[in-house]
């Protein structure tokens, strides 16, 4: 007869996942006022409901399952916003800028901790780890500045997905450090202890057999997703059982974990494959909404889980050495990030705005922190001041990094002489598209022609979207397109298309009877926001476009690029990618700022 669960007992086990379900939904409420990360609330919470605080939860099992499950769940998350598309489109910064942002501050964090005393396999882990930068943090700021798709958006959000999928590499090293102690299986264990005892099995060779492991269960997450999860998901879709869907999904999500744990991987590298594989169905989107409840509540507890093993006490008596070491990270991470970026040919204001972007800590760093080797390996008040400069950083990220637009702007303003003669020193290009006016519907025509290789010029008059632009990495020149002579001599004449980025109804009017004479092979563009203007503009021989879609211009842009002769199966792979961009930057800002919202799921897109 099984053993009776008494009511003592149910209490004793309801009482740990209701007190922090309590004060993780206050946390989120709070910080969400406050506008700080989520993160930095639920790492206060586990201080003040811990041992060092009102004593009302301890570390258990159950507490770390919890932890545990919610970075599995992060991780799958993680998998599915990598696509193969985003991978060979990004393969530049993938190949430069990233690696270099990583290593050289990854890298110089290891040595100091080296440097200090911590053993070097503890001290790489580490290090790299404050390499690394936050998803969901810089993921906000890009989407509250609309700046997701334009050159710096783009490069920080590629350095991210680098990141994402190194941070998987770097905690199978991390937790194969441990592997002579807590009973490490597989390859992971093995590696582990030849790098602590020194033996003579050379590690290139260790690291290069872990490689193809990870590679083989790659190329089986990618076959798994072709062959078994996408039929699925369709005969589920058809069905509409929206409780077998989300059944489901979470048997995927823990039974890829358990596999790939069972091989002596990590239940980490599972569940990004996992994710990986769902991330090339058309039903990636709806996982994602399905997940994200249990996404973001799982991880509030991991964060909450982190901050019940901080050592108060000890973090109070070196409260110098933390805001000292919270200055270091982000002043050491923002200088090293700045050099990265001008390695790889970022102009000077676009790698300043670069480097305060990327400067914050990662939520990853936590995950590194919170495992036994690493625990083991690093003294407690070191530990817990390394804690507490991370979520320093993540708090003060935003500011950071409004500090480090404005002075891209500044840099810009102060070598504007030499950007407003730029007209004049233009090379003509083949047939370029002349973009007016750099407002979000200028620059969505900018990222669209970059992505087909059409040559472009843009101009702006307005000194502020000017500075703006020009620190978001566009190249732009400085100048009143309403004067024909600068046409002529940036190639109107020559120029396959205009796109007006704002509708000024009578400087077109008045110029359009020379346009019209002057260059009559002219293709014009421009969106509008009222029937009046569509008529006005319509009639000046305008192609005109009503604002309706998301993001602004997107219909103008089409048009655009149809009249441009690209082929329609681009176009629409194009329109899929960038709505699809948009969207998840939406995504992740909503989910950083709501991560205890309830969200509801809809099957009818997946049908």
């Amino acid at each position: 007869m099984a053993a009776e669960f008494t009511p003592v007992q149910a209490v004793d086990a309801l009482v740990p996942a209701i007190t922090l379900l309590g004060f993780g939904a206050a946390s989120a409420l709070v910080t969400k006022a406050a506008r700080l990360s989520p993160i930095v609330g639920y790492l206060i919470v586990g201080i003040l409901i811990g041992q060092y605080g009102l004593g009302l939860i301890h570390e258990s099992q159950a507490t770390h399952l919890l932890a545990e499950l919610g970075v599995v769940f992060l991780l799958f998350d993680i998998g599915m916003h990598v696509s193969m598309r985003e991978l060979k489109e990004s393969r530049r910064d993938l190949l430069g800028l990233a690696p270099a942002h990583l290593m050289l501050t990854g890298l110089m964090s290891a040595g100091a901790l080296w440097m200090i005393g911590i053993a070097w396999p503890i001290a790489l882990a580490v290090g790299l780890s404050l390499g690394l930068s936050s998803t969901a943090v810089v993921a906000r700021i890009l989407t509250e500045r609309e700046q997701n798709s334009c050159p710096i958006g783009r490069a920080a959000t590629h350095v991210l997905i680098f990141q994402d999928m190194v941070a998987i590499f770097l905690m199978i090293y991390a937790t194969s450090l441990g592997g002579a102690e807590t009973g490490a299986s597989g390859l992971a264990g093995v590696i582990s202890t030849q790098l602590l005892a020194g033996a003579d099995l050379p590690l290139i060779a260790s690291l290069a057999l872990s490689l193809v492991q990870a590679g083989l269960a790659f190329c089986a997450a990618v076959l798994a997703g072709k062959y078994l999860i996408n039929p699925i998901f369709r005969t589920l879709a058809i069905i509409r059982n929206e409780e077998a869907f989300t059944a489901f999904t979470l048997l995927f999500v823990l039974a890829a974990a358990c596999a790939t744990a069972m091989a002596g991987l990590s239940l980490t590298l599972g569940a990004f494959l996992a994710g990986l594989a769902v991330s090339g169905t058309p039903y990636r989107h709806e996982v994602q909404t399905e997940m994200a409840p249990f996404r973001s509540l799982l991880l509030s507890f991991f964060f909450i889980s982190v901050g019940l093993s901080i050592d108060v006490p000890a973090l109070m008596r070196n409260l110098p050495l933390v805001l000292l070491a919270a200055g270091g990270l982000i002043g050491f991470k923002t200088a090293l990030g700045f050099a990265a970026a001008r390695l790889n040919g970022w102009s000077v204001p676009g790698a300043t705005q670069m480097a305060f972007l990327l400067a914050q800590g990662s939520e990853f760093t936590l995950v590194v922190l919170s495992l036994g080797a690493i625990v083991t390996g690093m003294p407690g008040p070191l530990m817990s001041s390394v804690v507490a400069a991370v979520a320093l950083s993540l708090a003060i990220a935003p500011v950071w990094a409004d500090l480090g637009a404005r002075l891209s702007r500044e840099i810009v303003r102060r070598t504007q002489s030499r950007t407003e003669a730029a007209p004049a020193s233009t090379p003509l290009l083949d047939r370029p598209v002349i973009i007016v006016g750099m407002t979000q519907t200028g620059r969505l025509a900018v990222d669209a022609l970059e992505d087909h290789g059409i040559p472009y010029i843009a101009t702006e008059f307005d000194p502020d979207r000017l500075l703006s632009a020009v620190a978001d990495g566009y190249r732009v020149s400085f100048g009143d397109a309403s004067n024909l002579k600068l046409i002529e001599a940036i190639g109107g004449n020559q120029a396959r298309a205009m796109v007006l980025g704002f509708p000024r109804y009578e400087v077109s009017q008045e110029v359009t009877p020379v346009v019209m004479r002057r260059f009559p092979d002219l293709k014009r563009f421009v969106t509008v926001d009222s029937a009046e203007d569509m008529e006005r503009f319509s009639n000046l021989g305008v192609r005109t476009h009503f604002a309706m879609g998301e993001p602004r211009g997107i219909e103008m842009v089409i048009d655009m690029l149809n009249a441009l002769g690209v082929p329609e199966d681009e176009v629409s792979a194009w329109l899929s990618h960038e709505t699809e961009r948009f969207a998840i930057g939406e995504a992740k800002a909503d989910e950083d700022e709501d991560d205890l919202d309830p969200v509801e799921p809809d099957l009818d897109q997946a049908a």
